[in-house]
């Protein structure tokens, strides 16, 4: 009998495990997600940028102009700047965290003609640094400039800081 009790409680051990080790791993995946959650809301607010547009190539300096971007709560995006060779409506976009203090944002704007006919559309690609303190970012942009038609008709590389507006 008592082989038989030692046995029981064997098995019933070996089948409560499997339960304890799922149940660690739960939590373990409810608290990366917390911290993924916590980290990634780094990144919401209202930026204001100092941006320069640079030559692909040789990553000189062409011009600098301002922008203002606002991160919002589960990834939407609106961004302005007061460039109008650039963009003529505010940008509207996505981001998305990557991990540590890394983030992307891809954003569209509306371009138009100076008599106000329809030009095409600006696209965005933004690779975002968050500093250590939060209160700054470093970004890389690669923009593609399409005719109304949606031909590519251009291509850009800029580079941007931003801090925090409180």
């Amino acid at each position: 009998v008592s082989g038989a009790m030692f046995a029981l409680a064997l098995i019933l051990m070996f089948t409560q495990m499997p339960s304890y080790a799922q149940e660690a791993q739960e939590q373990a995946r409810e608290e990366n997600a917390r911290n993924f959650s916590a980290n990634a809301r780094r990144l919401e607010g209202v930026w204001e940028s100092e941006i320069t547009m640079r030559n692909c190539q040789t990553n000189d300096a062409i011009r600098s102009f301002r922008g203002r971007t606002l991160f919002i709560r589960g990834g939407a995006a609106i961004g302005t700047n007061n460039n109008p060779q650039i963009q003529s409506s505010p940008a509207l976009g996505q981001w998305e965290y990557l991990g540590g203090r890394r983030y992307r944002a891809t954003f569209s704007a509306f371009r138009f003609n100076p008599d106000g006919s329809f030009a095409g559309v600006v696209r965005q690609i933004r690779n975002i640094t968050l500093s250590q303190d939060g209160d700054q970012l470093t970004i890389t942009v690669n923009s593609e400039t399409f005719d109304a038609d949606d031909r590519l008709i251009a291509t850009g590389c800029a580079t941007d800081t931003a801090r925090r507006v409180e």
